[in-house]
Parts: C-alpha cells; structure tokens; sequence
C-alpha cells in the first residue's frame, strides 16, 4: 500500500522532471535554429553587398574602358600618325568618383614586341647553310637583338639565335625543327613533363615559360618589353618603349643598336614625330645605317594583304586600357585589348585581378 502512495507522490515529479528536459532540448533547438539563421543572413547580406559592390567595380571600370575607346576613335579621324605626344598618351591624373578613385592608362601595343611576328619566315629559312642575317627575317632579327640588349642580362650571338629558333618552332605551325636551338613536339615529349609545342599563335607572353632555353630570369627581364596580339604587326617606331629601340638596325647586323644610339633616337622622335616610315633611314642618329634598314619583307609567311610583312610603321591598331577602380579600401584592375580600323575601336580581350 505505502510502494502505490509513494509511486503516486513521485509521479508528478518525474513528469515535471522530464518537461524540465522537452523545454531545455527545445530552448537548446531554438537557440541553434536561431544562430544558423543568423549565419545564413549574415551570409547572404554580404553576398548581396559584395555582388552589388562587384557591379559597381566592373561599372567604373568598364566606363573606362568606354572612354578610352572614345579617345581613341577620336585620334583615328584626327591623325594617321600615332606618337606619344597625341592627347591618349597622356598621363592622366586618378579621376574622383562618388566613393573613390578611377585611373586609367593607354599603352601602344605595338611600341612593344610582339612575340607572334617571329612567324614571319624569310625565303631562306629552311637553309641552315644560309647566313643568319638571311636565315632569318627582319622581324627575326629583331627578337636576337633585342634578347641582346640587356646590360644586366648579357647574351651572346649564338645564344640569342637558339633561344630565337626555338621561340619560332614554338610558335610556327610545322613540326619540324628550324634550326639547331629549335624544338618541337618530339623534344618536349622527352621532359619530365610531358608535352607538345603550341604550333600556334601564342595568347599570352607567358607561354615563352615553357620554351627551350627560356628561363624565369630572362623571362622576367624581358616581359615587360613584349606583347601577344592576334594577329603580325609592324613597330611603330614613335611609340616604342626606348628599350625596344635597340632591335632597330642594318638588315645584315644581328647587334642590337648601342644604347647612345638609342638614347639619340629616342630624344630625336620625341621632338619631332616621324610622319612616315621612311623617315627613319633619315634620322641622324641612325646615319651609316639608315639605308639599310629592312622596311618590308616579302615572299614571308605571316605576310599581311599586300604579300608584305612590314617590320616597321608609324601607325597602330592595337592598344591597352589599364584602368584600376578604389572604393573605400578595396581596389580592382582590369587589362584591356582593344582594336582600332576603319570600322571603329572594339575590345579584343579583357582580364581583371585585385
């Protein structure tokens, strides 16, 4: 009789007991239910934010992009000529905006080496037993003396023509070596990693990376003086970097030109632009050497409509926008390549980073 009285009295205990326990176990649910709400919110807000804030970069940036392709376009009816004395060559000032900065820049692209004019082959560049100077076609010719150049970086002759031949079986669209410093597929099936030459235009300088006796130093010291554009295009000596100067010589020298030759070149242009190519056979600087400039090779692949190559000019058509966009405390950088002819300026390719 007392075991059922004393089973009665603790029943209402355990069952306050166990609603203790439900109300802890759904308080504890709630509590977790509550800051995993609050995570996803606070997620999803600032996905919202970084998403409009991404809008508002690419916006800027874009509209410099859009204003540079005016400027341009502008220039093209004005002028035939382009040199760095025309108004898209200025250095702009940063521009304000309502939450930061805007800054953009116009460069030549055609005032630096384009890597995919060593495809232009001369007529003889199947025949080893050839001289180098006739081996190989002006714009070559520019690459070895240009490789030549560096102070900093000294090359031989002999070196600067294997690091050459093998930039152009790299590049070219046969399979067969060019040259005793050239490589193709069967050399670079042989490295530890496995794979073929290009045998195509390359799209970016970067490639040079994986070519034969290239090195990350060499590289490193000459990218800033080379370009990747789609298509074969002439230097415009009025708007080429001073250093790319040096690849300006006489058709039978593989040298480049001495740097107070190129120190002269470059003060002379700056005083007067060169209206026409040939101009350039007569600037004092060059005197002894002028005459034997190559201007234009023909019966070379890589030829444009007119069967010619033309290693040098004085008019562009490819050009790039850097633009770099700042608000608050972040930044973001966009690379253009925008295109100028006779139809208008449109944009080639577009690269952003922070």
């Amino acid at each position: 009789m007392s075991r059922v009285l004393n089973a009665r009295i603790d029943a209402p205990g355990r069952s306050r007991g166990s609603a203790l326990i439900l109300a802890l176990l759904v308080a504890g649910l709630v509590a977790v239910l509550a800051v995993q709400f609050a995570q996803a919110f606070v997620l999803q807000a600032n996905r919202t934010e970084n998403g409009l804030l991404q809008a508002r970069f690419t916006s800027y940036l874009h509209g410099a992009e859009t204003l540079a392709a005016e400027v341009l376009a502008r220039d093209g009816m004005e002028s035939p000529v382009d040199h760095l004395q025309e108004a898209w060559a200025a250095q702009l000032p940063p521009f304000p905006t309502d939450d930061g900065w805007l800054e953009v820049q116009l460069l030549d692209a055609q005032g630096l080496y384009n890597i995919n004019n060593l495809t232009v082959k001369s007529a003889y560049h199947d025949d080893l037993s050839a001289p180098p100077a006739q081996r190989f076609s002006e714009m070559q010719k520019q690459f070895i003396r240009l490789l030549q150049s560096f102070a900093d970086y000294p090359l031989s002759e002999a070196e600067a023509i294997e690091i050459t031949e093998a930039v152009i079986d790299w590049l070219d669209e046969d399979d067969q070596t060019g040259g005793p410093g050239g490589a193709e597929s069967l050399y670079y099936s042989a490295e530890p990693i496995t794979m073929n030459a290009a045998n195509q235009f390359a799209s970016d300088v970067s490639e040079l990376a994986l070519v034969r006796h290239m090195n990350s130093a060499l590289l490193t010291r000459m990218r800033p003086l080379l370009t990747a554009l789609p298509t074969v295009t002439a230097l415009n000596i009025n708007t080429a970097a001073p250093d790319v100067l040096a690849v300006i010589n006489a058709g039978q020298n593989l040298q480049p030109l001495p740097p107070e030759t190129v120190s002269a070149l470059a003060q002379h242009r700056a005083q007067s632009a060169l209206s026409e190519t040939a101009a350039l056979a007569m600037v004092p600087a060059l005197q002894g050497i002028g005459a034997d400039i190559v201007m234009s090779e023909s019966n070379s692949s890589g030829a444009d409509e007119q069967g010619q190559s033309r290693p040098y000019g004085v008019a562009s058509q490819y050009f790039v926008v850097y633009a770099s966009a700042t608000i608050g405390d972040r930044s973001r950088h966009m690379t253009a390549l925008l295109k100028r002819d006779e139809t208008g300026v449109r944009t080639v390719s577009r690269t952003y980073g922070l």
